[in-house]
């Protein structure tokens, strides 16, 4: 049905902002978890900590239906969608965990990589760039690669926030129809589709990384 293919189109695209977006945020917040300086990096776990904890569920409410008590604008804000709310929600979760994984990519480059960079005059960033995060990524990769497969199932719960999703679509056709095997079942058939793509891609990837 188009409005399933619509619903999975949603999904599909929320989980590749929330992962590039997430991806970006989460190289600052791993540089701090490894940081020298234990304000920085105790501000840094305490994140984590915070949304590694939190239930995605409670985040989604939260960012749904307490930020607008907190700030009465977003009401108004023609922007304030639940597909939004969704990024913003999933944004703060996904970073948290890719932000541990990151860590620990970065951690296992031996500092003689660090030092040798330098040795050659590349300044910190053009090291970090250019020599640290490259070797880190082929390290993390398949962690990020579960971690965007997780998302793509985790969108489900957006529905509760009316995102126009693959199971809010489901719940609305159950809700007039009551055949709850025959639309789980379409459902079920949708994810396992989406996800046998990106478990192939992630079988490619490790492939050409190995």
């Amino acid at each position: 049905m188009p409005v399933m293919l619509q619903g999975a189109a949603i999904a599909i695209l929320l989980s590749i902002l929330v992962q590039a977006a997430s991806f970006l945020l989460c190289l600052p917040l791993a540089v701090a978890l490894n940081s020298m300086a234990a304000v920085r990096r105790t501000l840094a776990q305490i994140y984590v900590w915070l949304f590694r904890s939190a239930p995605l569920i409670l985040v989604l409410l939260i960012v749904w239906n307490g930020a607008p008590q907190l700030f009465p604008g977003l009401t108004r804000a023609p922007w304030y969608t639940p597909f939004a709310a969704a990024f913003i929600a999933f944004t703060l979760v996904t970073t948290a965990y890719m932000a541990e994984a990151m860590r620990g990519a970065l951690s296992a480059i031996g500092q003689g990589q660090t030092d040798a960079a330098r040795a050659l005059g590349l300044n910190r960033l053009q090291t970090f760039f250019l020599v640290v995060l490259p070797q880190a990524l082929r390290i993390v990769m398949p962690v990020l690669v579960n971690e965007f497969i997780n998302l793509i199932k985790l969108t489900s719960l957006a529905y509760v926030i009316s995102m126009r999703e693959i199971m809010a679509v489901v719940n609305d056709a159950i809700a007039s129809s009551f055949r709850f095997v025959e639309w789980y079942s379409a459902a079920l058939v949708y994810y396992l589709a989406i996800v046998s793509i990106l478990m192939a891609l992630q079988r490619l990837i490790q492939r050409h990384m190995a």
